[in-house]
């Protein structure tokens, strides 16, 4: 399922109310269960180079600013507060830096608490490896010294449908061309919405100016998002105002969607 909407096909005021229609016609149903996965390791994965400076912001929080576990705990409880502004009748778990059998449990009790509600599951893998050509996510061990891997079709399994993911990571297309791969063959129609950060030979941006999970900013708190953006871009010293293309694209963040 993709939400289609080109906001220079139109007047501003009109795309903002034909995006708007299209997100309340896409959710109209009430999402009985969230849950989301969230990563974060104070060690930079080996595949990942990077910059100085360098993005460090997660859910808006610096993680160098406090102890690492604490860090990590801020981020967690910040990125459930931001989906209970979007749905606050939902009920959220949050997994840090989990081990896979976590993962099935979480999955397993939150299809059978969601019944034939739609589930959220949000992917953070700021902390890990790349996934796979294959699909494959990472996750730890329980000691917290190796990476595993974690197969999309477990995971689809595990969750079935309705769901919705989100893959906050470098190369998060190759989750996307794993999960088409893994239902074309079986012409079944499948009731999921996957929003990937990024195409699979891409990585996040690492620009300061912006926080490291600019993905999920995107989606969880837009308008502040879009400030940034904003502010940052100049499209406001340009001389062009609210009325120009590249600001009218950075009211809609949210609908970066694969």
């Amino acid at each position: 399922m993709i939400l289609v909407a080109d906001p220079f096909s139109m007047a501003p005021q009109k795309a903002l109310e034909s995006i708007g229609k299209t997100l309340s016609v896409q959710y109209e149903r009430p999402v009985i269960k969230f849950s989301w996965i969230p990563l974060w390791k104070s060690v930079d994965p080996p595949d990942v180079i990077k910059i100085s400076p360098c993005a460090r912001m997660e859910c808006w929080i610096d993680p160098f600013s406090m102890a690492p576990q604490k860090a990590l705990e801020s981020i967690g409880k910040t990125l459930s507060v931001q989906y209970e502004r979007w749905q606050p009748r939902a009920r959220y778990k949050v997994q840090l830096d989990p081990t896979v059998e976590e993962v099935k449990k979480l999955c397993s009790t939150c299809r059978k608490y969601a019944k034939t509600e739609r589930v959220l599951f949000h992917y953070n893998g700021h902390g890990v490896p790349k996934p796979t050509a294959s699909g494959e996510i990472w996750l730890f061990n329980k000691s917290y010294t190796q990476y595993i891997p974690l197969p999309i079709s477990d995971l689809d399994s595990w969750l079935k449908t309705p769901s919705i993911y989100v893959f906050d990571c470098s190369a998060a297309g190759m989750i996307v061309n794993a999960f088409t791969e893994l239902h074309d063959p079986s012409g079944l129609t499948r009731d999921c919405i996957l929003l990937a950060a990024c195409e699979s030979h891409e990585t996040l941006p690492q620009r300061a100016e912006f926080p490291a999970d600019v993905f999920t900013s995107c989606l969880t708190t837009p308008i502040k998002m879009a400030l940034r953006w904003l502010f940052e871009l100049g499209c406001y010293s340009s001389g062009r105002g609210m009325s120009s293309p590249c600001c009218i694209w950075c009211l809609f963040p949210i609908l970066i969607i694969v």
